[in-house]
């Protein structure tokens, strides 16, 4: 009975993943393209097809002068669309599961059952919190530059963790040069939670080096990478030119008053989850080191969004990285109280994050359906247009109802032809003129 029981419960773990991953890759096979994924189809030297990777280099060397300096995140989008959609849709999923593993990593250790407990409820508020999921976890472009950086960003900071948790974190030598590979990687994906990032392995490495009296020489190293990859991030020539304000104090003010009012109506419910959480946690017996890492977690995603004040432009999208870490903050609290025989908040979270998701699934799924179907019958006007020998079209815009379909908030059609993104599609499906129109006007005749 005692190893049936335990193997039910690994079989409940498993199932968590495996529920995952479907529905990842059902909803990035149904998201379809939009926007910069048909721009990032062109070469930026000539506009060419990209059709081999020899195009890929010089079209990111471009693009490094003219657009941002995210060059290995767009040289990997380049790369991916080359490629029939399901192979996305299979990656993106293995991110989604290579993301929960890496909230694993960061829990310590647990019974399978507690684990699977705290997982579901990393992915429950995932789900119910991020603020345009279709945008930063099942759009191409979208996924790679956010969701696929969460992934780096914690694979970067995770040996911090480890060595500030449980001591020296041994590595053979070849991983170790691969560990210096991804450490800049990391700096060179996202001017907002790179930055965050190596703060946050900063404060836990000089931590660590306080309590063992030297500093671990690998990992400075690896922190000297990352840095090497923010600036070269930033200090490419289009990246200089787009912070708007140029630290005009009036322009910062505005700034910071966008962030800190986006913000509490995004972050308000996770902060109070993590405070109403820190107070437990603070008066039972739990692990000081991991009260500290929860708090780093808390305050990088701070950073993160303060650094927002100094950039041209403030989304939705731009919350990811604060939800993830704030999330996995939270988790890591919610074990602690776990391994001092406290259960009753990590299910009471878990169940709560529950009821949300029931509510917002069901409507986030549908639209997903609907937009995917729009994308059909505007690939089959498309289609019938260039049959008929027609060089202009009129195509209707998406209007997604939830942000759980990619196009919410997300600019899709223009209702002028040849401006972006419609000249990107014109040179896609090579059609003479595009023209975006409210579902309404889709029937009315062209000018």
């Amino acid at each position: 009975m005692k190893i049936l029981r335990s193997s039910s419960i690994r079989r409940a773990e498993a199932a968590l993943y495996l529920v995952v991953f479907f529905l990842i890759l059902l909803f990035s096979a149904m998201t379809p393209m939009l926007a910069d994924d048909y721009s990032y189809c062109f070469s930026w030297v000539d506009n060419a097809r990209v059709c081999s990777l020899g195009q890929i280099i010089p079209s990111m060397a471009v693009h490094r002068n003219l657009t941002n300096g995210r060059v290995f995140t767009h040289a990997l989008v380049q790369f991916l669309l080359m490629f029939p959609r399901g192979l996305f849709a299979l990656l993106n999923a293995g991110a989604a599961l290579l993301l929960l593993f890496l909230f694993r990593s960061y829990l310590g250790r647990l019974s399978s059952p507690r684990r699977a407990l705290l997982l579901s409820a990393g992915a429950l508020l995932l789900w119910d919190v991020t603020p345009v999921f279709g945008q930063v976890f099942l759009w191409l472009d979208g996924a790679v530059n956010y969701g696929w950086g969460l992934c780096l960003l914690l694979l970067f900071l995770r040996p911090y963790a480890v060595l500030w948790l449980s001591g020296e974190d041994a590595r053979p030598l070849w991983r170790r040069l691969m560990f210096i590979v991804l450490a800049f990687l990391a700096g060179t994906w996202s001017e907002s939670a790179s930055p965050a990032v190596f703060l946050a392995a900063l404060c836990l490495l000089l931590l660590s080096a306080l309590r063992d009296h030297k500093p671990d020489l690998f990992l400075l190293t690896a922190l000297a990478a990352e840095l090497f990859g923010i600036l070269f991030l930033l200090l490419a020539p289009a990246t200089r030119g787009r912070a708007s304000i140029g630290f005009d104090l009036s322009s910062l003010v505005s700034n910071l008053k966008a962030v800190l009012l986006q913000s509490k109506a995004v972050m308000l419910p996770l902060y109070l989850l993590y405070a109403g959480t820190l107070v437990p946690a603070l008066s039972r017996s739990t692990d000081r080191r991991s009260l500290i890492l929860s708090g780093i977690l808390l305050l990088s995603g701070i950073a993160a969004l303060l650094a927002y004040t100094v950039a041209a432009y403030f989304t939705s999208r731009h919350f990811c990285f604060a939800v993830c870490v704030t999330v996995l903050a939270e988790l890591v609290l919610l074990a602690e109280l776990l391994r001092a025989e406290q259960p009753l908040l990590p299910r009471l979270v878990t169940a709560g994050a529950l009821v949300w998701a029931l509510f917002l699934f069901p409507l986030g799924a549908l639209d997903i359906a609907v937009t995917y179907k729009h994308f059909r019958e505007r690939e089959a006007a498309i289609q019938q247009a260039l049959d008929a020998g027609e060089t202009e079209i009129r195509l209707e815009i998406y209007v997604p109802a939830t942000p759980y379909s990619a196009p919410y908030q997300l600019e899709d059609l223009s209702p002028e032809p040849h401006v972006w993104p419609n000249g990107s599609l014109e040179y896609y499906y090579g059609i003479g003129s595009i023209y975006g129109v409210e579902p309404a006007e889709a029937e009315a005749p062209l000018p």
